[in-house]
């Protein structure tokens, strides 16, 4: 299953400064909920894991990410990771390109575009519950980047190991998201058969 996001978001702070974060792995990753680097094999291959809590069961994803590009003067960066659960319930890539813009001086647009290609139990959830999951974590991943970026929040390690992502609740908030529309479509447009909409 292939899903593309898009997202972005604003951070008040110059862009040489936001760069300088964004293009570092080892500072992104404190960002993402149960993720972590587990070793940097050179200046562009790295080796990490994702932890997920569905219920009571810890699933943890192994893989590489790689830094297929950076360009440093247009700041862009474009990253591919590649992961298998240690279990072996299934796999996950990503394609990430990340841009900056700088609004004004003190202000800096973050663009993210991404292609994620899922393989086994998470792919059976569905597309667009996995689009509302990936909604739901990209806005604590832009809380937690703006906290250590802008509030001096250590970045070298030092902080608590992120705590796992916890899958069943996702899927419940995606799911309710879904039902009420939350992701800016009317689902029950999308999804009712026309000439039903009086039907119980």
């Amino acid at each position: 299953m292939a899903v593309k996001i898009e997202k972005t978001f604003q951070v008040s702070e110059p862009i040489d400064k936001v760069w300088a974060f964004l293009s570092d792995p080892n500072k992104v990753v404190v960002c993402v909920p149960g993720a972590k680097i587990t070793e940097q094999v050179d200046a562009t291959h790295y080796k990490g894991a994702i932890s997920v809590k569905v219920g009571p069961s810890l699933t943890e994803y192994k893989g590489d990410v790689e830094i297929v590009r950076k360009d440093d003067a247009a700041h862009q960066i474009e990253i591919l990771g590649k992961g298998q659960d240690v279990r072996g319930r299934g796999s996950a890539s990503m394609k990430m390109t990340g841009k900056l813009r700088a609004i004004d001086a003190a202000n800096t647009e973050v663009v993210s575009e991404s292609e994620l290609n899922i393989v086994g139990i998470l792919a059976q959830m569905g597309a667009r519950v996995i689009q509302e999951v990936s909604n739901i974590m990209f806005e604590q991943f832009t809380t937690a980047f703006r906290e250590r970026l802008q509030g001096g929040v250590p970045t070298d390690g030092a902080i608590a190991a992120p705590k796992a992502i916890s899958g069943l609740g996702l899927a419940f908030s995606a799911l309710k998201a879904t039902i009420t529309g939350h992701s800016g479509e009317t689902s029950s447009e999308a999804e009712k058969p026309k000439g039903e909409a009086g039907k119980t």
